[in-house]
């Protein structure tokens, strides 16, 4: 059993077919095909199924992709800690995130850290909570800075609070309720747009008009995707709940949004870091998310100040 092999194994089973895999590796499809073939026979057993629309692992198969996650992980993990040991400023750092958070905290943390370590690799990919957490506990991901609808109830991972937020109703800025003090009630003739990756967003949408003895509007586009809601909101009358994080002064993207004051508690959305309660982070690792950690007090001291 060799490491490519097993790096082939995943990314097979991670693009459903060898065609993908093949392409996506820069290989020819017979060589990934044999590699594969050659670690089956090493193993005796049987890693994919092969059907005619893809592959798709096999139980063992799925057995020796998680245990080889880890090896990947251990190892990248090892690279960095030697690149620290040698005094280099390089090193590689896998993060998941929530595509609020993607706008506003994460862009300008890798940006102030990136300026004195230019050599440290970032990998992002997005997600929500709490679906983005199992990356984290495989050790694909170091780990998931996310918004955090609701107190997390986590014993495999460790988090820590980043940002206390709340939040808003949205709209464009030359909406009849741009920049207005309104009553929640005055929001339920209102066309809304509920961003959801899955079920909380819709919990809360719901939940934020119930609380206050309304009955939730029926007018609603619900949409899975944070940056096509947020286009709706800027080209079209609708209204849509988004973090006040959005328009800190210190994010540079807007979305040609304005936020509407509201006579009433909003639902809080804090933002908070996710990694694994009993396993040490790389040193670059620990170095970023004591910039993460910076980053979010600098974006609340506005906000706190204005507050006093």
């Amino acid at each position: 059993m060799k490491l490519i092999q097993l790096r082939h194994l995943i990314a097979v089973a991670e693009a459903g077919s060898v065609r993908r895999a093949s392409k996506a590796l820069v290989l020819s499809q017979s060589s990934v095909t044999k590699s594969i073939h050659q670690l089956e026979q090493s193993l005796g057993v049987e890693l994919l199924h092969r059907h005619a629309h893809g592959v798709s692992p096999t139980a063992a198969g799925r057995a020796l992709i998680a245990r080889a996650k880890i090896i990947e992980t251990e190892l990248r993990e090892a690279r960095n800690d030697l690149d620290t040991i040698q005094g280099a400023r390089g090193g590689e750092i896998r993060l998941g995130v929530s595509p609020a958070v993607a706008t506003a905290l994460l862009p300008q943390a890798i940006l102030t850290f990136k300026r004195t370590r230019p050599r440290v690799r970032f990998h992002i990919q997005e997600g929500v909570y709490p679906d983005v957490l199992a990356a984290v506990r495989t050790g694909e991901l170091d780990f998931v800075v996310c918004l955090l609808p609701e107190q997390p109830r986590e014993e495999e991972l460790a988090h820590e609070l980043l940002l206390r937020d709340r939040l808003t109703p949205a709209v464009r800025a030359k909406h009849p309720f741009a920049r207005t003090r309104q009553k929640l009630a005055d929001l339920l003739k209102a066309d809304w747009v509920i961003y959801r990756r899955e079920r909380s967003g819709h919990d809360v949408f719901e939940g934020m008009f119930m609380d206050a003895g309304l009955e939730p509007p029926a007018g609603t586009i619900e949409c899975a995707s944070f940056a096509c809601a947020l286009m709706l909101v800027e080209r079209g009358d609708y209204v849509m709940l988004v973090p006040k994080q959005l328009f800190s002064s210190q994010n540079p993207l807007r979305w040609g949004l304005v936020p509407i004051s509201i006579d009433s508690a909003m639902p809080s959305w804090n933002v908070a870091v996710f990694y694994r309660a009993q396993h040490e982070l790389s040193p670059v690792c620990r170095l970023f998310l004591e910039q993460l950690r910076s980053t979010a007090r600098s974006l609340a001291a506005p906000r706190q100040s204005a507050r006093g």
